[in-house]
């Protein structure tokens, strides 16, 4: 089922619920609707019994479709819009109390890149529980530290997402993932070196203890999605990888380089329009580039166009700049 985004205010679902039940309703359905107007138009058949709609009124309002099947035991108010919080919500009603929302699921919900709001719901149960259509199931032992509530919904903590993303995603997407975490201050160096040291033995943790020797030995994170492009087309080239956001003095001042290549001169700068856009940041970066230039530093401009449409270029080019400095490419 397609769904999208709903982008209307808190109450304007609750209130368009109410308005659809005709009058004479009792108060018990009512009751069902505010509680469907909080969980994204859904509710599960415990709810509903627990608010005093009797399992006949609930199998009448099946018949007419008022209540609409969306997982087993969970139904959808007629008239509620489709979204993907719809979607969550109605599987996380479905695992029940003891389910929490994880994996891809959960890295969308927290606002991680690459990790859209769409396709199946996944979820986690200290027991395996066959899925229904639209849901991905996941036996998975929590523990205190690794649930919050967040958005409503049980949700596995920001730091045990990454470790389960690291578990069963491309390596690509995780670190896109973990830079954007640190990048945003969402997560400390500490924070993360101690979900590595706690994490010992599980499935993931060694890509995670290889950003962290990284980020330890000088590197610090991608701060956008085109640098994480540009780190990924370094690597899928064999070529020897840069220091990332490299702090060097320059002409008397510290810069902070996007990629340094040590031993060498050559800097690559990820120039993303929104960066770079308006006239201040204009001025500075031509400033910058002077300085460098000056010290007798090349410096590779790569864009969000460039990636898509001269990949092989780029590459050239950044080949012959590492051959001029003495750096020898695979």
């Amino acid at each position: 089922m397609a769904v999208g985004r709903c982008r209307g205010a808190p109450g304007e679902c609750q209130t368009h619920l109410l308005r659809a039940v005709p009058g004479g309703k009792g108060m018990g359905e009512r009751a069902v609707l505010r509680l469907a107007a909080r969980q994204n138009g859904v509710v599960s058949r415990a709810q509903v019994l627990s608010e005093g709609v009797t399992a006949r009124q609930l199998d009448r309002r099946r018949e007419k479709r008022l209540w609409v099947s969306v997982f087993p035991g969970v139904y959808r108010i007629e008239g509620a819009p489709l979204t993907w919080m719809q979607q969550v919500n109605a599987a996380a009603l479905w695992v029940g109390e003891t389910g929490v929302v994880c994996h891809r699921t959960a890295a969308a919900l927290w606002g991680l890149p690459r990790f859209a709001e769409a396709g199946p719901v996944h979820v986690s149960h200290p027991t395996y529980l066959p899925p229904p259509e639209g849901v991905v199931t996941h036996q998975t032992g929590l523990g205190p530290r690794d649930v919050v509530l967040y958005r409503g919904l049980r949700t596995t903590a920001l730091a045990r997402t990454l470790l389960d993303l690291a578990a069963t995603e491309a390596a690509g997407d995780v670190r896109a993932a973990v830079d954007f975490v640190l990048a945003r201050k969402r997560m400390s160096i500490d924070e993360f070196r101690a979900l590595v040291i706690r994490s010992r033995g599980r499935r993931g943790v060694r890509l995670l203890r290889s950003m962290l020797r990284a980020f330890e030995g000088g590197d610090g994170p991608t701060e956008s999605e085109l640098e994480a492009r540009v780190m990924e087309l370094i690597d899928a080239e064999g070529l020897p990888r840069p220091r990332r956001q490299h702090s060097l003095r320059v002409a008397g001042r510290w810069r902070r380089l996007d990629f340094f290549f040590p031993g060498t001169n050559v800097v690559i700068e990820a120039d993303g329009f929104a960066w770079h856009a308006n006239p201040i940041s204009f001025e500075k970066d031509r400033e910058r580039a002077n300085a460098l230039a000056a010290q007798g530093f090349v410096v590779l401009h790569w864009t969000w166009q460039a990636l898509g449409e001269r990949r092989a270029t780029l590459i050239s080019e950044l080949h012959r700049a590492l051959s001029a400095s003495g750096l020898q490419a695979a």
